[in-house]
C-alpha cells in the first residue's frame, strides 16, 4: 500500500487490517470501525460541501464531483488517519458492539435500576435520556457512506476534518485549469468555519461523564456500579468508574474495551470487586472483545485471585500519569532490557 513505509509498523499492520485490498473485513470490530470512521466522512464532507457552495471557484471545481468521495479516497490512502483516530474509533466501534449486543436488561437489574437511579428528578432524568439518544447514534445500524454525527473529541476531529479537506482539495485541484492556491485558501475557510462549529460534548463518553456529575454524592455509591453494569449501562459504568479512581472516562473506556486485561484487573480490584465481580465484567465486556474465549476467562479470572487491592490501587495511580510519560517509559525500559 503506498505510504505504508512512512508510518510506524505497528500502525502499517493495523491499517492493512482494517483495509484489506481486495476482500471485506469479516471480523466485527473491524467492520464496526469502518462504519464509524465511513459515517463520519460522510457527514463532514456534506457539511464541507454545504459551507464551499458560495465560493463559486470551489464549487464550480467540484461541479464533476456531486457524490461522496472521501471516503473510498481515505480507503485507498488509509495512511491519512493517525494512530490515536483509529484507536479512537476502534474504541468507539467496541462500544457499539457491546451497547447493541449486551444482551437485554432482566426485570430484576432493570428493578433494581429503578431504584438506584432517581428518575424523578428532572435534571437527571434528562440526563439518562440525552445518553439513551447518544448511545443510540452509535449503535445504530447502517452502511459505511451513511452519515453519522462526528462527535469527536476535537483533535480527532480536526485531524478527520483536514483529512477530508485534503481529499476534497485534491479533487478540486485536479479538476482546476488554474488558480488552484485560491481554491485551497477557500477549503481552509471552510475547514476553520467547521472547527468553530464543532461540539464534542454531545457524545457518549461525554454524557455520561455529565451525568455521573450530576448524580453528586450519589455516584460514590458502592451498589449503583453493580446496578449500572447489570443494566448494560457501560458507559454510565465507566463514568461511575472514572469518577471514582480520578480518572478520565475515556481512558477507562479504552482499558474496558481495547486495553490489555492487566490494567483491567487493576481497575476492577482498585474499585473493590471480587473474584465473582471480574468475571461478571469480563462476560459483560465480552461482546466487543472477542478475544476473551472461554480459555481466556479462566486463565484472567486466575490472575485476578492472585492480584492484592495495594497493587491494584499502585498500578491505578501509574495509570494516572501522563500518557506521554508512560508512553516514553515504556520504551526506555524496553530498551533498557534489550
Amino acid at each position: 500500500m503506498a505510504g505504508m513505509s512512512a508510518v510506524p509498523v505497528g500502525h502499517a499492520i493495523d491499517l492493512a487490517y482494517f483495509f484489506p485490498r481486495h476482500q471485506s473485513p469479516h471480523d466485527a470490530l473491524i467492520a464496526e470501525t469502518r462504519r464509524h470512521l465511513g459515517g463520519c466522512v460522510a457527514a463532514i464532507e456534506t457539511g464541507l460541501r454545504v459551507l464551499v457552495d458560495h465560493i463559486p471557484e470551489v464549487s464550480s471545481a467540484l461541479e464533476s464531483w456531486p457524490d461522496l468521495l472521501c471516503w473510498r479516497m481515505i480507503c485507498d490512502q488509509p495512511t491519512l488517519l493517525g494512530p490515536p483516530l483509529l484507536a479512537h474509533m476502534r474504541m468507539r466501534a467496541g462500544v457499539s458492539l457491546m451497547l447493541r449486543y449486551g444482551g437485554a436488561v432482566d426485570a430484576a437489574a432493570q428493578e433494581c435500576e429503578d431504584a438506584a437511579l432517581p428518575e424523578t428528578d428532572p435534571a437527571l432524568a434528562d440526563g439518562l435520556a440525552a445518553l439513551a439518544l447518544a448511545e443510540g447514534r452509535w449503535m445504530s445500524l447502517g452502511g459505511e457512506n451513511q452519515p453519522m454525527r462526528p462527535d469527536l473529541p476535537a483533535e480527532h476531529f480536526a485531524e478527520l476534518m483536514w483529512a477530508v479537506v485534503a481529499c476534497l482539495a485534491a479533487v478540486a485541484r485536479r479538476n482546476a485549469s488554474e488558480g488552484g492556491d485560491r481554491l485551497l485558501a477557500g477549503f481552509e475557510r471552510a475547514g476553520w468555519a467547521m472547527l468553530a462549529d464543532h461540539d464534542e460534548s454531545m457524545s457518549p463518553l461525554m454524557e455520561a461523564d455529565r451525568l455521573v456529575r450530576q448524580l453528586g454524592e450519589q455516584s460514590a455509591e458502592t451498589t449503583l456500579l453493580d446496578t449500572a453494569l447489570s443494566g448494560r449501562r457501560f458507559l454510565l459504568f465507566a463514568g461511575l468508574a472514572a469518577n471514582r479512581l480520578r480518572m478520565e472516562i475515556t481512558q477507562v473506556v479504552d482499558i474496558l474495551v481495547t486495553g490489555p486485561l492487566p490494567p483491567l484487573a487493576m481497575l476492577c480490584r482498585a474499585l473493590g470487586g471480587s473474584d465473582a465481580d471480574y468475571r461478571h465484567l469480563l462476560l459483560a465486556l465480552r461482546p466487543g472483545r472477542p478475544e476473551l474465549t472461554d480459555v481466556a476467562l479462566v486463565a484472567a479470572a486466575a490472575e485476578y485471585q492472585a492480584l492484592s487491592e495495594q497493587d491494584a490501587h499502585a498500578g491505578v495511580a501509574a495509570l494516572r500519569t501522563p500518557a506521554s510519560l508512560r508512553a516514553k517509559l515504556g520504551h526506555l525500559l524496553g530498551a533498557m532490557a534489550a
